[in-house]
């Protein structure tokens, strides 16, 4: 069994040298407010809210407005390698290997391998991967420092032009790299809204013409079960180990691990590409998802003191393009004082995200299923 639960099993990390942290976030990463835009619309309160706070942005429809729009999680590149390596290091008892996978850069990992060395800190990437009407996340981890960022000058540009043959070149060349991981992250996940039928559809597709250069599927520590449990079957389908992705954007270190023999992530990718992987899923995966989503929600909407590029007010970390093709802050749109309605719905959250409030939230609300 690839999957172990550390609750089941505390003292499962005694047979294993290191425990790997795969995909997490720093505030390099650019994330789309439009799925987070779709999640609100759920909530018929909030959509009211959303949609009159939306007002002071111009004529654009809503979804044409948040498609313009982004933030950055909080964390610095040190900072979300201590979060993750200190998990590791106290609860797995372990050397920790951190591979940060900012959305489309680099940033992060380069600047880690000078401050902190790059024997624990892969050179990884999410690689946003078009394909036909819809795209997928790819993870790249450890690409060669010397090379990386020529490597990621030609992702960029088959990000730009994703002809199936030039994405298939790109892909075979990476993976004659044998000390390069390539996972599919979070397969299941819609994230352009086609319809699920869709793109399904498209991940067949996608699976057809690539999968001989993926390594493995993400178990994703963000997702549902339901969506976790799919990727298990189609991993057996397709005859491809499961790995750990945590998926981290706020302050809750990734629910989900892999642990390894290996000592150097150069080790624990060819293991992987060997079909050798166990993932073991962190204590907070069984809590509520939605209310982790909340707790992560909060933390993106709080301030922080100790950001790394003194950005404290959470305004300053949204951006949208306007019409003129500058860019902006929501703290400069507003004037430093977002609309009433939006500071509604970020106060909300905090309260509801706030850790003397959120145990007894979680008590009403049913844990996540068990995946095996």
């Amino acid at each position: 069994m690839q999957l172990a639960y550390f609750d089941r099993s505390p003292r499962i990390a005694e047979a294993f040298r290191t425990g790997v942290s795969l995909h997490s976030h720093t505030l390099n990463s650019r994330e789309s407010i439009l799925s987070l835009g779709r999640f609100l619309q759920l909530f018929p309160i909030v959509r009211s809210l959303v949609k009159r706070a939306h007002s002071r942005f111009g004529a654009l429809s809503l979804e044409e407005d948040l498609a313009r729009m982004w933030w950055t999680p909080p964390l610095g590149p040190r900072q979300a390698f201590a979060l993750e390596a200190k998990q590791i290091e106290e609860k797995l008892g372990r050397a920790a290997i951190v591979s940060i996978s900012d959305h489309d850069s680099i940033e992060a990992p380069m600047q880690l391998q000078v401050l902190e060395g790059g024997g624990r800190i892969p050179v990884s990437v999410e690689w946003t991967v078009p394909f036909r009407d819809t795209c997928f996340h790819v993870g790249i981890h450890n690409l060669s420092p010397r090379t990386a960022v020529s490597t990621m000058g030609q992702m960029k540009e088959c990000t730009e032009d994703p002809r199936p043959g030039r994405l298939g070149e790109m892909l075979a060349a990476l993976h004659a790299d044998r000390d390069c991981l390539i996972v599919l992250n979070h397969p299941h996940w819609d994230q352009t809204a086609r319809g699920q039928r869709v793109h399904e559809r498209r991940l067949g597709e996608f699976m057809d013409s690539f999968s001989s250069w993926v390594h493995a599927l993400e178990i994703n520590g963000l997702r549902d079960w339901m969506e976790n449990r799919r990727t298990v079957g189609l991993a057996e389908r397709r005859g491809l180990p499961l790995v750990s992705g945590g998926d981290r954007h706020g302050r809750e270190p990734n629910a989900v691990l892999n642990l390894t023999r290996a000592g150097m992530f150069a080790e624990f990718a060819r293991e992987v590409r060997r079909g050798v992987s166990r993932v073991v899923l962190m204590p907070q995966y069984r809590r509520p998802l939605a209310l982790r989503i909340v707790e992560n929600f909060a933390d993106i909407v709080s301030d922080a003191p100790d950001h790394g590029l003194g950005w404290s007010r959470w305004t300053e970390r949204v951006f949208r393009r306007c019409d003129d093709g500058t860019v902006r802050t929501l703290d400069s749109m507003c004037g430093g004082t977002p609309p009433v309605m939006l500071r509604a719905v970020t106060a909300a959250s905090r309260v509801l995200g706030h850790r003397y409030v959120t145990p007894a939230l979680e008590m009403a609300m049913p844990p996540t299923k068990d995946l095996v």
